[in-house]
This record gives C-alpha cells, sequence and structure tokens, in this order.
C-alpha cells in the first residue's frame, strides 16, 4: 500500500458501502416492480415510500446511477435492465407531445397519471444524463433519439430571453443558476459519452454564463437566484448563497477543463474557498444548506448531499493541483460520514438525510436524491487514479 492509500480508508470505506450495501438497497427495497418504477425515497424505517408520488427528476437520477454503475461494472446484476424499464416506464407516464413537449414534472407511480403538468429545466437535465448512460451502457440507438428529442423540448418549451432557460414551461421566477448547472453536467456526460460537437458547444454555452452570470466576481463566490433578465436584488432572494453548489460547480468546472481545455485554477480556488470559509459549520465542518455572503446562516440544517459534493470537490482539486491537503480532507469528511449520516440507519444502504446544528437528526424520509448524490461521489473514486482502482462486479 503506499502512501496515499494508506490515508484515504475513509474514502475507500466509503465506496465499498455504497457498492456493497446502497446500491442494493435501491436496486430492490428502492424499486416497486410492480409498476416498473424507483421510489421518490424511503420512509424513516427504511419502508417505501407509499404516496405514490413521483417527480420526474428523481426517476431520472436513480435511472443514470444504475446506468452508470453498469458501465462501470459494479451494478447489481439486475441494475442496467430496471434501469432500462425504468425509463420506458417514465417516458410512457411523463412525456408531453405537441407545441411544447417534454417531460412533466410528477405524477403517480401506481396509476400512471400526471399530477404537475409543468415542463421543468430541471427535470430534463436529469432526464439527459440519465440518456447519456443508458446509451453508453446499451449502445442502443433508440436513446440517442431520446436525446435528440429531450434537447428540441428544452429548446422549444424552456426558451428563454436574456440567455439560459427558463425554469419551467411557466416562466416561474426567480430564475436560478441550479437547474443550468445539471444542465450542464449532462452536457458534460453527453461529450464523454458520444464526443459530439453540438453537446460541448452546449457546454460551452453553460460555461460562458456561468462566468457571466452565475458566479458573482465581486464576491468572489457562486448567486443562486436571479431576476428575469438575470438582474441580482434582494426581490429574488439573491443574497441568499448554496455552500453545496459551490462545491458541486468545483467538480464541474475541473471536468469542463478536461473536455475544453479551459483554465478554470482560480475559479475552482476561488468556489471552494467560499464554501468552506462561507458555509462549514464550525461545529462538525460540514457545509451547512444556506447562507448569506457575509457567513451568516440562513439555514439551521445540513443536508447529507452538500457533504458528498464537498467530497467530490476536494478530489476534483486534489486531482487539479496534486495539493494532498485536499485529499487527506476528502477522506476525513468521508470518515466523519460514518460516525453521522450513516451510523446507526434502520437498515443498511440508508442514511439519516440531514441534522441540525446541534446534530440531531431532523430528516422526515431518506431521499432517494440523496443516492445520486453519493453515487457521483463514488463514480469519482471509481474514475480516480490508481489508488482509488480497485473496481470490482457485484454480483
Amino acid at each position: 500500500m503506499n502512501e496515499v492509500q494508506s490515508r484515504v480508508t475513509g474514502l475507500t470505506q466509503l465506496k465499498k458501502w455504497f457498492i456493497d450495501d446502497a446500491l442494493p438497497r435501491w436496486a430492490t427495497t428502492g424499486f416497486d416492480e410492480h409498476s416498473g418504477h424507483f421510489v421518490e425515497g424511503l420512509e424513516l424505517d427504511g419502508t417505501p415510500d407509499t404516496s405514490g408520488q413521483l417527480r420526474t427528476r428523481s426517476a431520472a437520477r436513480q435511472i443514470y446511477v444504475f446506468a452508470q454503475s453498469a458501465s462501470l461494472g459494479v451494478a447489481p446484476i439486475d441494475g442496467l435492465a430496471k434501469a432500462e424499464t425504468a425509463f420506458a416506464n417514465l417516458w410512457k407516464c411523463a412525456w408531453i407531445s405537441g407545441e411544447r413537449p417534454g417531460y412533466a414534472r410528477a405524477f403517480n407511480r401506481f396509476t400512471g397519471q400526471v399530477t404537475d403538468p409543468s415542463r421543468d429545466l430541471y427535470d430534463h437535465a436529469c432526464v439527459l444524463l440519465a440518456l447519456a448512460w443508458l446509451l453508453k451502457a446499451t449502445g442502443k440507438d433508440m436513446y440517442r433519439a431520446r436525446i435528440d428529442e429531450t434537447l428540441h423540448a428544452v429548446d422549444v418549451t424552456l426558451a428563454a430571453p436574456h440567455g439560459g432557460w427558463s425554469e419551467d414551461s411557466e416562466g416561474t421566477t426567480p430564475r436560478r443558476q441550479n437547474p443550468h448547472m445539471h444542465l450542464f453536467e449532462a452536457c458534460l456526460a453527453l461529450v464523454e459519452v458520444t464526443g459530439e460537437s453540438a453537446h460541448k458547444a452546449r457546454a460551452s454555452e453553460l460555461f460562458s454564463l456561468f462566468k457571466s452570470i452565475f458566479y458573482d466576481f465581486h464576491i468572489e463566490a457562486l448567486r443562486e437566484y436571479f431576476g428575469p433578465a438575470w438582474e441580482v436584488g434582494d426581490t429574488y432572494g439573491s443574497g441568499r448563497l448554496d455552500p453545496g453548489h459551490m462545491a458541486e460547480w468545483v467538480w464541474l468546472l475541473r471536468r469542463y477543463a478536461a473536455v475544453e481545455s479551459a483554465d478554470v485554477n482560480r475559479l475552482c480556488k476561488n468556489l471552494l474557498h467560499a464554501a468552506q470559509t462561507l458555509g462549514a459549520d464550525t461545529k462538525s465542518g460540514f457545509l451547512v444548506d444556506e447562507v448569506s455572503g457575509q457567513g451568516a446562516i440562513l439555514k439551521s440544517s445540513r443536508r447529507l448531499w452538500p457533504q458528498a459534493e464537498f467530497i467530490k470537490a476536494l478530489i476534483a482539486q486534489y486531482q487539479g493541483t496534486e495539493d494532498i491537503a485536499h485529499l487527506h480532507l476528502a477522506n476525513e469528511i468521508a470518515q466523519q460520514l460514518f460516525t453521522t449520516y450513516l451510523a446507526q440507519t434502520p437498515k443498511t444502504g440508508t442514511w439519516h438525510d440531514c441534522f441540525d446544528l446541534n446534530g440531531n437528526s431532523v430528516a422526515t424520509s431518506i431521499p432517494s436524491s440523496s443516492h445520486y448524490h453519493l453515487w457521483t461521489a463514488v463514480a469519482e473514486l471509481l474514475a480516480a487514479p490508481e489508488c482509488f482502482s480497485d473496481k470490482r462486479r457485484v454480483t
């Protein structure tokens, strides 16, 4: 074992836990065999959600997790088949055709009936991410056709003035960077899977939007909320910042630099610094959910997903700078997950999704969305240098 390997035991443990426990749990308890859909989440006792409500973004993210994990050789043996079944049923339930096509925001998995017909940019970004990895994992041309169909819906139904795309088909405000960030993630996946220049061009358009709108060079941090023409002001909640998203952008910018040779060093350094200095809870070291530009805590809670994004950002910075301090901190956070979020859980492969700042669990469910965030961190470990590369197939 080399020096780096000896210092990443927490990250190794996280990877093993996810592959051995989380993936099998969400492929069984988290999948409704009767309806052929992944579930929105689990109850606090680890049993499936019984409401039947399912958001398109949640369904798509689970499809993505099992498609990519199958492609990387670590999925449960039926993981890819369930992902394909779930996508077929997602399209059947949620796709709306016509002059303003797209995926409905939510439906009931028991009845197949749409419960929210709004077409949402965030949802379409998640669908594109799922489709990219379904294409990679299966090689089926039908997924390429669905990608083109979905991108057409984004451009037609969610077209917006002043750059970027609308929040949804209703033109909801404030406008947010977050759906655009996930569209950027999807475009990078499409570039990595297909190599097509059109996807790279769209990713570059979103990178330009990040530099011109989302990243505020005056405060050297990421803004979340804007007016209809990307105005910044209290009316739109522009002073509310999200440390987890700052970390997520570090990871995405490093990926973009790998496909487009962009210089993102200063941006990544500043974003990670802002996430840590503005958003780290002084008691636990974990990232809190929301802060002001001056570091005042606006939400006295810390969900699991920002911690997964923090780990990813630190790994990306370690790879980009070779500063081992980033790797040490990522490992430390991973170790702390096992004494907090992943400790004394109701069933293997589950977690406590949210704590208050006194360390009390305040979660009301075990959402599948956090499964996606954890997987993206584990996928980075699988793709990272040799010290993380003990890939194996789970059967």
